[in-house]
C-alpha cells in the first residue's frame, strides 16, 4: 500500500513539473529555423565585421560589393543570369565552386573540366537565390546565408509562408557567394552575339571587323557558321558514303574538350590512355541529319553534322554554332557548361587502313 502511494506521488510530481502539457510537434522547418537562429547568434560574436543584413524572407547578407553595370530589377520569362559562385556549408566547407583557383587549393580541380561563369535560367533558381540577386548590379557580389526553406522552386509572399511549406521541401541552410557577371533577355541572342564577336576576332579575313554583319552571315542555318580553311581536292558532294576525319572540339574561350588527335589531346591535357586516337569514320546519308560517327554509327550533335555536311573531299573547315545545335541547356558533364556555343575544327583525310 505504501509503495502504491509513493508511485502516485511521483506521477503527481511529474505532472506538476511538466504542467501535464500535450506533446508539441516541432516541424523540420521550425527545427531548422531554431538551429539557424542559434548559428547566427554565435557567428555574430565571431564575425562582427560581416554586414548581418537580414532580407525580408529571412536570408542574411554577410558581404556585398556593388557592381557598376545595369541593375537587375524584375524577373522576366526570358531572363538569364551569368554568374560565378561558391557554395559553403554553415561549417565553412565548400561544396561547389566555379573557381579554378579555389578548386586547385581544395584539391578538387579536374584538368579538362570547365571553370568560369555559368548561365542560369532565372525562373528556375531557388526562391532564396532570386531574392538575393534582385537589386544587384552587374559586376556585383553578394555572400549570404540562405535558409533551407528558401531553397525551393515554390514562390510565396512572406517568410511565414515559406516556413509553412511541407517538410519535404526543406533544404539545408547554406552560404552562397554569388558574383553577378551579367544578366540579359534571350539566351540564344546572347550566344549568337558572342559568336559574332568571336568570328571577327578569329576570322577577320572572312567576317571582317563588324560583329553585326558577321552575326547575319550564317551558313544556311540559324546560329551556325562555317569557315573553309583549306580548299577541297574536288567540289563533289559527300552523300551516301564513308569518309575519315580528324577533329578537335573547343569552347569559345579556347578550352579543348574533345579530339581524336593524340598530340592535340596531350598538348591540352585531355589525353586518355584508354582511348584510341586517329582518324574517325563518318558515314554520310542523303541529308545532313543522317551523319553518323564510327563503326557503331553513333549519332552526332546537329552543329557537328552540319559542319560535316558543308565540307567536300579532303577539305579543312571550322564550324561554330550556338547551343541549340550542341548541348543546349544541359551541357555535357563537367566539360561543357549549359548554353555553350561550340567550335569544331575538322579535316577530311585519307582512309588510314
Amino acid at each position: 500500500m505504501k509503495m502504491k502511494k509513493t508511485l502516485i506521488y511521483i506521477l503527481a510530481a511529474a505532472c506538476i513539473l511538466t504542467g501535464c502539457a500535450k506533446t508539441v510537434t516541432v516541424t523540420s522547418n521550425q527545427a531548422a529555423k531554431r538551429y539557424l537562429d542559434a548559428w547566427v547568434h554565435v557567428q555574430k560574436q565571431k564575425h562582427p565585421d560581416y554586414l548581418w543584413k537580414q532580407t525580408p524572407l529571412g536570408s542574411w547578407i554577410l558581404e556585398e560589393t556593388v557592381g557598376n553595370g545595369p541593375t537587375l530589377t524584375e524577373f522576366d520569362d526570358s531572363l538569364y543570369l551569368r554568374v560565378n559562385y561558391t557554395y559553403y556549408s554553415l561549417d565553412g566547407d565548400i561544396s561547389s565552386t566555379t573557381s579554378a583557383k579555389l578548386s586547385q587549393q581544395l584539391g578538387t580541380y579536374v584538368e579538362n573540366n570547365y571553370y568560369g561563369p555559368q548561365i542560369w535560367y532565372a525562373n528556375s533558381i531557388y526562391a532564396g537565390l532570386e531574392e538575393l540577386v534582385k537589386g544587384m548590379k552587374a559586376g556585383g557580389r553578394r555572400k549570404a546565408v540562405i535558409p533551407g526553406w528558401l531553397q525551393t522552386s515554390t514562390r510565396c509572399e512572406t517568410a511565414e509562408e515559406y516556413l509553412a511549406l511541407a517538410d519535404d521541401k526543406v533544404g539545408t541552410s547554406q552560404i552562397f557567394d554569388i558574383e553577378l557577371v551579367e544578366h540579359f533577355l534571350g539566351v540564344s541572342d546572347w550566344e549568337i552575339d558572342s559568336i559574332s564577336r568571336y568570328l571577327v576576332r578569329h576570322f577577320p579575313s572572312v567576317y571582317g571587323s563588324d560583329p553585326v554583319k558577321a552575326r547575319a552571315d550564317s551558313s544556311g542555318a540559324h546560329g551556325f557558321y562555317y569557315i573553309r580553311r583549306d580548299a577541297p581536292s574536288e567540289e563533289k558532294e559527300l552523300k551516301d558514303t564513308t569518309v575519315y576525319i580528324n577533329y578537335t572540339g573547343r569552347l569559345l574561350n579556347g578550352t579543348v574538350f574533345d579530339t581524336c588527335v593524340r598530340d592535340t589531346a596531350m598538348f591540352y591535357g585531355i589525353y586518355s590512355k584508354d582511348r584510341t586516337y586517329g582518324p574517325v569514320a563518318i558515314s554520310y546519308g542523303s541529308e545532313w541529319s543522317d551523319c553518323k560517327m564510327g563503326a557503331e554509327s553513333t549519332s552526332v550533335i546537329k552543329g557537328f553534322a552540319r559542319t560535316l555536311w558543308a565540307m567536300k573531299p579532303f577539305e579543312k573547315g571550322t564550324g561554330v554554332f550556338f547551343s541549340p545545335l550542341g548541348y543546349s541547356y544541359s551541357g555535357s558533364g563537367g566539360t561543357i557548361p549549359a548554353y555553350s556555343p561550340l567550335r569544331f575544327d575538322i579535316e577530311l583525310v585519307a582512309n588510314p587502313n
